[in-house]
C-alpha cells in the first residue's frame, strides 16, 4: 500500500472510530472526550496528516510547557493530527476512549509552535482520498 493510501485508510479508521452519526458526506466529526461537548467538525476535503511518535511527543511536551491546563491531563495523546481548518493549521490531540475508539481533547493553533512549518514540509498534509 502506498503512503497516501495508508494515510487515507488511517484517517478513515480514525474518523470512523470517533465519528458521530448522521453527518453530511462532505463533513466528518470527531467526538469530544468531554461528555456533552460538541464534536469537532472537519471538512472531508481538509488537508491533514498524522504525526509520527517522535513528533507527537515533541508537540505534547511543547503544549505542556505552553499551556499549564493541558499539562494536568498527565497522559500523552494516542494520536495527533496536523490539519488545516478554516484556512488555519491546527493540531488536534486524539485520546483512546475505551471501546468507543478515539476522541479529541485539545485543538492548538499550529502557528504558535516553531516546528510547524518544517512539519508541514515533512508530512505534506493532503485531503483523504475516498477508499472504495
Amino acid at each position: 500500500m502506498e503512503p497516501r493510501q495508508a494515510l487515507a485508510v488511517m484517517w478513515v479508521g480514525l474518523v470512523g472510530a470517533a465519528s458521530v452519526p448522521a453527518q453530511p458526506a462532505d463533513e466528518q466529526a470527531l467526538t469530544s472526550c468531554v461528555p456533552g461537548s460538541p464534536p469537532l467538525r472537519v471538512a472531508a476535503a481538509a488537508e491533514r496528516a498524522v504525526l509520527d511518535a517522535a513528533d507527537r511527543r515533541r508537540l505534547h511536551e511543547a503544549a505542556q510547557a505552553r499551556y499549564p491546563l493541558y499539562q494536568r491531563a498527565g497522559m500523552a495523546p494516542a494520536q495527533v493530527l496536523l490539519m488545516r481548518r478554516g484556512g488555519q493549521w491546527q493540531y488536534v490531540t486524539l485520546w483512546q476512549d475505551g471501546p468507543a475508539g478515539l476522541c479529541f481533547s485539545a485543538v492548538f493553533a499550529a502557528e504558535r509552535f516553531d516546528f510547524t512549518a518544517a512539519w508541514i514540509g515533512k508530512y505534506k498534509p493532503r485531503a483523504a482520498e475516498s477508499v472504495d
